[in-house]
Protein backbone atom coordinates (compact mmCIF):
# COMPACT_ATOMS: atom_id res chain seq x y z
CA UNK A 1 0.00 0.00 0.00
CA UNK A 2 1.35 3.47 -0.85
CA UNK A 3 1.79 6.03 1.91
CA UNK A 4 -1.48 7.51 3.20
CA UNK A 5 -1.18 11.33 2.98
CA UNK A 6 -2.32 13.04 6.17
CA UNK A 7 -2.08 16.82 6.57
CA UNK A 8 -2.36 18.31 10.04
CA UNK A 9 -3.69 21.86 9.97
CA UNK A 10 -3.34 24.31 12.82
CA UNK A 11 -2.18 27.91 13.28
CA UNK A 12 0.76 28.88 15.45
CA UNK A 13 0.63 27.67 19.05
CA UNK A 14 -1.98 25.00 18.28
CA UNK A 15 0.53 22.31 19.27
CA UNK A 16 1.47 20.71 15.92
CA UNK A 17 5.14 20.13 16.73
CA UNK A 18 4.42 18.93 20.26
CA UNK A 19 1.73 16.60 18.94
CA UNK A 20 4.08 15.18 16.28
CA UNK A 21 6.88 14.50 18.77
CA UNK A 22 4.48 13.05 21.35
CA UNK A 23 2.84 10.86 18.71
CA UNK A 24 6.19 9.35 17.77
CA UNK A 25 7.24 8.83 21.39
CA UNK A 26 3.92 7.16 22.19
CA UNK A 27 4.01 4.88 19.13
CA UNK A 28 7.73 4.15 18.89
CA UNK A 29 7.16 1.13 21.17
CA UNK A 30 4.47 -1.53 20.72
CA UNK A 31 2.29 -1.08 23.80
CA UNK A 32 -0.45 -3.37 25.07
CA UNK A 33 -3.05 -0.59 25.03
CA UNK A 34 -2.26 0.38 21.41
CA UNK A 35 -1.26 -2.84 19.66
CA UNK A 36 1.11 -1.45 17.00
CA UNK A 37 4.19 0.73 16.67
CA UNK A 38 5.69 3.11 14.09
CA UNK A 39 9.15 3.39 12.61
CA UNK A 40 11.07 6.28 11.02
CA UNK A 41 14.47 6.42 9.33
CA UNK A 42 17.08 6.67 12.10
CA UNK A 43 17.97 10.31 11.38
CA UNK A 44 14.33 11.42 11.55
CA UNK A 45 13.68 9.33 14.67
CA UNK A 46 16.66 10.96 16.38
CA UNK A 47 15.40 14.43 15.45
CA UNK A 48 11.92 13.79 16.88
CA UNK A 49 13.39 12.29 20.03
CA UNK A 50 15.51 15.41 20.46
CA UNK A 51 12.42 17.60 20.06
CA UNK A 52 10.57 15.52 22.64
CA UNK A 53 13.55 15.81 24.97
CA UNK A 54 13.35 19.59 24.65
CA UNK A 55 9.61 19.47 25.34
CA UNK A 56 9.97 17.58 28.61
CA UNK A 57 13.02 19.54 29.79
CA UNK A 58 12.41 22.26 32.42
CA UNK A 59 13.45 25.03 30.02
CA UNK A 60 11.51 26.32 27.04
CA UNK A 61 9.57 24.81 24.17
CA UNK A 62 10.64 23.92 20.60
CA UNK A 63 10.97 26.88 18.25
CA UNK A 64 8.05 27.29 15.82
CA UNK A 65 8.60 26.19 12.22
CA UNK A 66 9.67 28.87 9.75
CA UNK A 67 7.62 29.42 6.60
CA UNK A 68 10.30 27.75 4.46
CA UNK A 69 10.56 24.73 6.77
CA UNK A 70 8.02 22.24 5.47
CA UNK A 71 8.96 18.61 5.98
CA UNK A 72 7.30 15.27 5.33
CA UNK A 73 7.55 12.43 7.83
CA UNK A 74 6.81 8.87 6.76
CA UNK A 75 5.64 6.71 9.63
CA UNK A 76 5.80 3.00 8.83
CA UNK A 77 3.10 1.38 10.98
CA UNK A 78 4.06 -2.11 12.12
CA UNK A 79 3.00 -4.92 14.41
CA UNK A 80 5.21 -7.59 16.00
CA UNK A 81 3.29 -10.85 16.19
CA UNK A 82 3.48 -13.46 18.94
CA UNK A 83 5.94 -15.58 16.92
CA UNK A 84 8.35 -12.63 16.53
CA UNK A 85 7.57 -11.61 12.94
CA UNK A 86 7.14 -7.92 12.12
CA UNK A 87 4.54 -6.90 9.56
CA UNK A 88 4.38 -3.34 8.22
CA UNK A 89 1.04 -3.15 6.39
CA UNK A 90 0.87 0.60 5.78
CA UNK A 91 2.71 3.93 5.93
CA UNK A 92 1.40 7.38 6.83
CA UNK A 93 2.88 10.48 5.19
CA UNK A 94 2.62 13.29 7.75
CA UNK A 95 3.17 16.89 6.55
CA UNK A 96 4.74 19.30 9.04
CA UNK A 97 4.74 23.03 8.22
CA UNK A 98 4.64 26.54 9.68
CA UNK A 99 1.31 27.60 11.17
CA UNK A 100 1.73 31.03 9.59
CA UNK A 101 0.65 29.53 6.27
CA UNK A 102 -2.89 29.71 7.67
CA UNK A 103 -2.80 33.23 9.07
CA UNK A 104 -0.38 35.31 6.96
CA UNK A 105 -1.90 36.45 3.66
CA UNK A 106 1.43 36.82 1.84
CA UNK A 107 2.52 33.28 2.73
CA UNK A 108 0.40 31.81 -0.07
CA UNK A 109 2.35 33.88 -2.62
CA UNK A 110 5.61 32.07 -1.90
CA UNK A 111 6.72 28.83 -3.54
CA UNK A 112 6.46 27.02 -0.20
CA UNK A 113 2.99 28.48 0.41
CA UNK A 114 1.69 27.41 -2.99
CA UNK A 115 3.05 23.90 -2.45
CA UNK A 116 1.46 23.72 0.99
CA UNK A 117 -2.02 24.70 -0.20
CA UNK A 118 -1.77 22.28 -3.10
CA UNK A 119 -1.05 19.51 -0.60
CA UNK A 120 -4.12 20.56 1.42
CA UNK A 121 -6.28 20.34 -1.69
CA UNK A 122 -4.92 16.93 -2.66
CA UNK A 123 -4.77 15.35 0.79
CA UNK A 124 -7.58 12.87 1.35
CA UNK A 125 -7.34 13.16 5.13
CA UNK A 126 -7.12 16.39 7.11
CA UNK A 127 -6.63 16.66 10.87
CA UNK A 128 -7.60 20.19 11.97
CA UNK A 129 -6.03 21.05 15.33
CA UNK A 130 -8.12 23.21 17.65
CA UNK A 131 -5.90 24.77 20.33
CA UNK A 132 -7.46 23.90 23.71
CA UNK A 133 -6.43 27.25 25.22
CA UNK A 134 -8.23 29.13 22.44
CA UNK A 135 -11.23 26.80 22.77
CA UNK A 136 -11.46 27.86 26.42
CA UNK A 137 -11.57 31.49 25.25
CA UNK A 138 -14.52 30.62 23.01
CA UNK A 139 -16.51 29.90 26.17
CA UNK A 140 -15.81 33.53 27.11
CA UNK A 141 -17.04 34.80 23.74
CA UNK A 142 -13.62 35.15 22.05
CA UNK A 143 -13.76 33.20 18.75
CA UNK A 144 -10.31 34.10 17.41
CA UNK A 145 -9.81 30.35 16.95
CA UNK A 146 -12.48 30.25 14.24
CA UNK A 147 -11.14 33.38 12.52
CA UNK A 148 -7.73 31.73 12.18
CA UNK A 149 -9.29 28.70 10.49
CA UNK A 150 -11.37 30.48 7.84
CA UNK A 151 -8.75 29.79 5.15
CA UNK A 152 -8.84 26.09 6.13
CA UNK A 153 -12.63 26.00 5.88
CA UNK A 154 -12.41 27.60 2.43
CA UNK A 155 -9.91 24.99 1.22
CA UNK A 156 -12.03 22.15 2.60
CA UNK A 157 -15.18 23.45 0.88
CA UNK A 158 -13.59 22.97 -2.56
CA UNK A 159 -12.39 19.43 -1.88
CA UNK A 160 -13.75 16.10 -0.71
CA UNK A 161 -11.38 15.52 2.21
CA UNK A 162 -12.17 13.44 5.25
CA UNK A 163 -11.91 15.91 8.14
CA UNK A 164 -11.35 15.25 11.82
CA UNK A 165 -11.08 18.05 14.39
CA UNK A 166 -8.42 17.28 16.98
CA UNK A 167 -8.95 19.29 20.17
CA UNK A 168 -5.49 19.70 21.71
CA UNK A 169 -4.58 20.38 25.36
CA UNK A 170 -7.69 18.46 26.35
CA UNK A 171 -6.45 18.18 29.92
CA UNK A 172 -7.21 21.91 30.38
CA UNK A 173 -10.76 21.56 29.03
CA UNK A 174 -11.34 18.41 31.07
CA UNK A 175 -10.16 20.18 34.23
CA UNK A 176 -12.63 22.98 33.49
CA UNK A 177 -15.48 20.43 33.36
CA UNK A 178 -16.04 20.45 29.59
CA UNK A 179 -16.96 17.53 27.34
CA UNK A 180 -16.73 16.98 23.59
CA UNK A 181 -20.41 17.86 23.31
CA UNK A 182 -20.09 21.09 25.30
CA UNK A 183 -17.10 22.16 23.16
CA UNK A 184 -19.03 21.51 19.96
CA UNK A 185 -22.09 23.35 21.29
CA UNK A 186 -19.90 26.34 22.15
CA UNK A 187 -18.24 26.46 18.72
CA UNK A 188 -21.63 26.28 17.02
CA UNK A 189 -22.47 29.65 18.59
CA UNK A 190 -20.09 31.20 16.05
CA UNK A 191 -21.89 31.76 12.74
CA UNK A 192 -18.89 30.93 10.53
CA UNK A 193 -18.18 27.67 12.32
CA UNK A 194 -21.86 26.74 12.43
CA UNK A 195 -22.33 27.30 8.69
CA UNK A 196 -19.22 25.27 7.85
CA UNK A 197 -20.23 22.48 10.23
CA UNK A 198 -23.82 22.20 8.99
CA UNK A 199 -22.70 22.21 5.37
CA UNK A 200 -20.22 19.49 6.17
CA UNK A 201 -22.94 17.33 7.70
CA UNK A 202 -24.82 17.49 4.41
CA UNK A 203 -21.82 16.05 2.55
CA UNK A 204 -22.37 12.42 3.51
CA UNK A 205 -20.13 11.28 0.66
CA UNK A 206 -17.15 13.00 2.32
CA UNK A 207 -17.13 10.36 5.06
CA UNK A 208 -16.72 10.64 8.79
CA UNK A 209 -16.50 13.81 10.85
CA UNK A 210 -15.07 13.46 14.34
CA UNK A 211 -14.06 15.67 17.25
CA UNK A 212 -11.15 13.90 18.92
CA UNK A 213 -9.90 15.20 22.29
CA UNK A 214 -6.15 14.72 22.78
CA UNK A 215 -3.51 15.84 25.24
CA UNK A 216 -0.01 15.49 23.81
CA UNK A 217 1.61 15.59 27.25
CA UNK A 218 -1.22 14.59 29.57
CA UNK A 219 -2.85 15.87 32.71
CA UNK A 220 -0.89 18.31 34.84
CA UNK A 221 2.22 18.56 32.67
CA UNK A 222 1.70 22.23 31.78
CA UNK A 223 -0.78 25.00 32.61
CA UNK A 224 -1.39 28.44 31.07
CA UNK A 225 0.72 31.29 32.44
CA UNK A 226 -0.76 34.60 33.60
CA UNK A 227 -0.78 35.91 30.00
CA UNK A 228 -3.22 33.13 29.07
CA UNK A 229 -1.06 32.01 26.12
CA UNK A 230 2.29 30.67 27.31
CA UNK A 231 2.24 27.18 28.77
CA UNK A 232 4.24 26.70 31.97
CA UNK A 233 5.65 23.25 32.77
CA UNK A 234 4.80 21.78 36.17
CA UNK A 235 7.57 19.20 36.46
CA UNK A 236 5.39 16.11 36.07
CA UNK A 237 6.07 13.22 33.69
CA UNK A 238 4.29 13.31 30.31
CA UNK A 239 1.34 10.93 29.93
CA UNK A 240 -0.03 11.42 26.37
CA UNK A 241 -3.78 11.00 26.04
CA UNK A 242 -5.52 9.73 22.87
CA UNK A 243 -2.71 10.88 20.52
CA UNK A 244 -2.93 7.67 18.47
CA UNK A 245 -6.72 7.85 17.96
CA UNK A 246 -6.63 10.23 14.92
CA UNK A 247 -4.34 7.82 13.03
CA UNK A 248 -6.65 4.93 13.86
CA UNK A 249 -9.60 6.95 12.52
CA UNK A 250 -7.70 7.69 9.30
CA UNK A 251 -7.08 4.03 8.54
CA UNK A 252 -10.66 3.03 9.33
CA UNK A 253 -11.94 5.82 7.06
CA UNK A 254 -9.57 4.77 4.28
CA UNK A 255 -10.93 1.24 4.36
CA UNK A 256 -14.47 2.51 4.44
CA UNK A 257 -13.88 4.55 1.32
CA UNK A 258 -11.66 2.26 -0.72
CA UNK A 259 -12.15 -1.34 0.43
CA UNK A 260 -15.88 -1.85 1.05
CA UNK A 261 -15.49 -5.60 0.69
CA UNK A 262 -13.61 -5.73 4.00
CA UNK A 263 -16.88 -4.85 5.72
CA UNK A 264 -18.40 -8.26 4.98
CA UNK A 265 -15.48 -10.04 6.66
CA UNK A 266 -15.79 -7.98 9.83
CA UNK A 267 -19.55 -7.41 9.90
CA UNK A 268 -20.46 -9.83 12.69
CA UNK A 269 -17.91 -8.72 15.28
CA UNK A 270 -18.37 -5.08 14.32
CA UNK A 271 -22.16 -5.09 14.66
CA UNK A 272 -21.95 -6.78 18.06
CA UNK A 273 -19.52 -4.16 19.27
CA UNK A 274 -21.60 -1.31 17.87
CA UNK A 275 -24.68 -2.61 19.68
CA UNK A 276 -22.75 -2.69 22.95
CA UNK A 277 -21.35 0.77 22.31
CA UNK A 278 -24.81 2.22 21.63
CA UNK A 279 -26.23 0.44 24.69
CA UNK A 280 -23.38 1.79 26.82
CA UNK A 281 -24.07 5.36 25.66
CA UNK A 282 -27.80 4.93 26.40
CA UNK A 283 -27.10 3.70 29.91
CA UNK A 284 -24.67 6.57 30.48
CA UNK A 285 -27.43 8.98 29.47
CA UNK A 286 -29.83 7.33 31.91
CA UNK A 287 -27.24 7.50 34.68
CA UNK A 288 -26.81 11.24 34.13
CA UNK A 289 -30.56 11.72 34.61
CA UNK A 290 -30.75 9.74 37.89
CA UNK A 291 -30.60 12.90 40.10
CA UNK A 292 -33.48 14.42 38.14
CA UNK A 293 -35.52 11.20 38.49
CA UNK A 294 -34.87 11.12 42.23
CA UNK A 295 -36.03 14.73 42.58
CA UNK A 296 -39.18 14.00 40.59
CA UNK A 297 -40.00 10.90 42.68
CA UNK A 298 -39.48 12.88 45.89
CA UNK A 299 -41.88 15.57 44.71
CA UNK A 300 -44.51 13.00 43.74
CA UNK A 301 -44.02 11.02 46.97
CA UNK A 302 -45.13 14.02 48.98
CA UNK A 303 -48.48 13.89 47.13
CA UNK A 304 -49.17 10.16 46.93
CA UNK A 305 -48.67 7.16 49.26
CA UNK A 306 -48.21 4.95 46.19
CA UNK A 307 -45.43 7.15 44.81
CA UNK A 308 -43.85 7.23 48.28
CA UNK A 309 -43.66 3.43 48.17
CA UNK A 310 -42.15 3.55 44.66
CA UNK A 311 -39.52 5.97 45.84
CA UNK A 312 -38.66 3.89 48.90
CA UNK A 313 -38.56 0.44 47.33
CA UNK A 314 -37.86 0.93 43.59
CA UNK A 315 -35.75 4.06 43.33
CA UNK A 316 -32.54 2.51 44.61
CA UNK A 317 -33.21 -0.69 42.70
CA UNK A 318 -33.41 1.18 39.39
CA UNK A 319 -30.19 3.03 40.15
CA UNK A 320 -28.46 -0.21 41.11
CA UNK A 321 -29.63 -1.84 37.86
CA UNK A 322 -28.20 1.01 35.75
CA UNK A 323 -24.89 0.92 37.62
CA UNK A 324 -24.65 -2.86 37.24
CA UNK A 325 -25.39 -2.77 33.51
CA UNK A 326 -22.91 0.07 32.97
CA UNK A 327 -20.21 -2.00 34.65
CA UNK A 328 -21.10 -5.11 32.65
CA UNK A 329 -21.13 -3.33 29.28
CA UNK A 330 -17.97 -1.43 30.09
CA UNK A 331 -16.17 -4.66 30.94
CA UNK A 332 -17.48 -6.30 27.75
CA UNK A 333 -16.19 -3.46 25.56
CA UNK A 334 -12.78 -3.77 27.25
CA UNK A 335 -12.85 -7.51 26.60
CA UNK A 336 -13.65 -6.94 22.93
CA UNK A 337 -10.75 -4.51 22.59
CA UNK A 338 -8.36 -7.02 24.20
CA UNK A 339 -9.58 -9.81 21.91
CA UNK A 340 -9.15 -7.61 18.82
CA UNK A 341 -5.56 -6.83 19.80
CA UNK A 342 -4.96 -10.52 20.35
CA UNK A 343 -6.10 -11.28 16.79
CA UNK A 344 -3.57 -8.77 15.45
CA UNK A 345 -0.75 -10.45 17.36
CA UNK A 346 -1.73 -13.83 15.88
CA UNK A 347 -1.55 -12.60 12.25
CA UNK A 348 0.36 -14.82 9.81
CA UNK A 349 0.61 -12.55 6.75
CA UNK A 350 0.83 -8.87 5.78
CA UNK A 351 -2.76 -8.89 4.52
CA UNK A 352 -4.07 -10.58 7.65
CA UNK A 353 -2.16 -8.11 9.83
CA UNK A 354 -3.78 -5.21 7.95
CA UNK A 355 -7.31 -6.59 8.23
CA UNK A 356 -6.93 -7.44 11.90
CA UNK A 357 -5.41 -4.03 12.58
CA UNK A 358 -8.41 -2.33 10.98
CA UNK A 359 -10.65 -4.53 13.14
CA UNK A 360 -8.66 -3.51 16.22
CA UNK A 361 -8.81 0.21 15.32
CA UNK A 362 -12.56 0.04 14.72
CA UNK A 363 -13.00 -1.68 18.07
CA UNK A 364 -10.86 0.91 19.85
CA UNK A 365 -12.76 3.76 18.17
CA UNK A 366 -16.06 2.28 19.37
CA UNK A 367 -14.67 2.20 22.90
CA UNK A 368 -13.48 5.78 22.43
CA UNK A 369 -16.91 6.89 21.17
CA UNK A 370 -18.55 5.40 24.25
CA UNK A 371 -16.13 7.25 26.53
CA UNK A 372 -16.59 10.55 24.65
CA UNK A 373 -20.25 10.87 23.57
CA UNK A 374 -20.58 13.20 20.61
CA UNK A 375 -17.04 12.68 19.25
CA UNK A 376 -18.29 10.76 16.19
CA UNK A 377 -20.51 13.44 14.70
CA UNK A 378 -21.11 12.06 11.24
CA UNK A 379 -21.57 8.31 10.89
CA UNK A 380 -20.62 8.29 7.22
CA UNK A 381 -17.56 6.13 7.89
CA UNK A 382 -19.48 3.47 9.79
CA UNK A 383 -19.80 0.04 8.22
Amino acid sequence: MPAIPVTVLGPQESGKTVYLASLFRRLSIQRDDVGFFVRLPSEEATKLNQIFGQIISPDGWPNPNLLAHTSEWRFTCSVRTEDGRVFSPFTISYLDYAGEHLTRATAAETEHGASFWQRVQESEFLLVLLDGVKVLRCFEGDFLLVHELISVFNAIESSNNVVHFVVTKWDLLEAAGHSVRSVLDCLLKDRDFSDFYLNRLRQQEAGALRFIPVSSLGRGFAVPAADGRTMVKQGTSPQPLNVEVPLMAVLVDLFNRAVRSVATQLASDDETLRFRSRRLRWLQAVQRKVPMVRALLAARAAESPVMAAVQEYLGDTVVAYVDERLSAYGQQVETDVAEARGRVLRARSEREAMLKMVDMFETTLAEFDAAHPGSHVLEGASW
